[in-house]
């Protein structure tokens, strides 16, 4: 999307490279650790199919051998979740996870004005409960952070008051991650 319109056009080659790997353990009853790292070197090909893909007036001319968009070189997860018991009935969890992931552009044109820097998004969650699983009362917290982050960067040519999209007064916007939320769950199974 480039602010009054979509180019959209097929990318004739992507080469994504790179490895994923994940670890579950249990090392006692009721702790399970979970974690995950990928590495991923993606690019677009050289190819220059269109007129769009050319510089300086083409809308995609930064993209032919460059990073691909949307995508972060590393990656990674990790988890703890503990449950318990809580008399004879009652049972307990707790659960924290965490993502990261390496700054990526966020632009389908590749402007350095779209780079997302890194960063880490933390949830939790506490939960009680019954052993038979019919009833359930969780405390629950996403981006407990409030961690601020664009999942998505665009032009916004009309909101400036240069008429050249090449200005550095050219406006941009986004679509913005969600902000801290929490919250509670009741659950009934019948």
């Amino acid at each position: 999307f480039l602010g009054t319109s979509f180019v959209v056009r097929s990318i004739p080659k992507v080469t994504s490279r790179g490895v994923d790997s994940e670890l579950l353990w249990q090392p006692t009853k009721g702790l399970m650790l979970q974690g995950g790292l990928m590495y991923a070197d993606t690019f677009y090909g050289d190819e220059s199919p269109t007129a769009d893909f050319l510089a300086p007036d083409g809308a995609l001319y930064k993209l032919p051998g460059s990073k691909t968009s949307f995508a972060p070189e590393w990656s990674g997860t990790a988890s703890v979740t503990y449950e318990w018991d809580m008399g004879s009935s009652l049972v307990g969890r707790f659960n924290v996870g965490a993502k990261y992931t390496s700054e990526f552009n966020t632009g389908s044109d590749l402007d350095v004005e779209k780079l997302q820097d890194a960063y880490t998004i933390v949830n939790a969650r506490f939960a009680i409960g019954g052993k038979s699983k019919r009833w359930g009362l969780e405390f629950w917290a996403l981006n407990l952070f409030d961690e601020n982050y664009v999942q998505v960067g665009f032009d916004g040519p009309l909101q400036t008051a240069s008429p050249t999209p090449t200005d550095p007064r050219n406006t941009y916007n986004a679509f913005l991650g969600a902000t801290r939320t929490y919250g509670v769950t009741f659950r009934v199974s019948y």
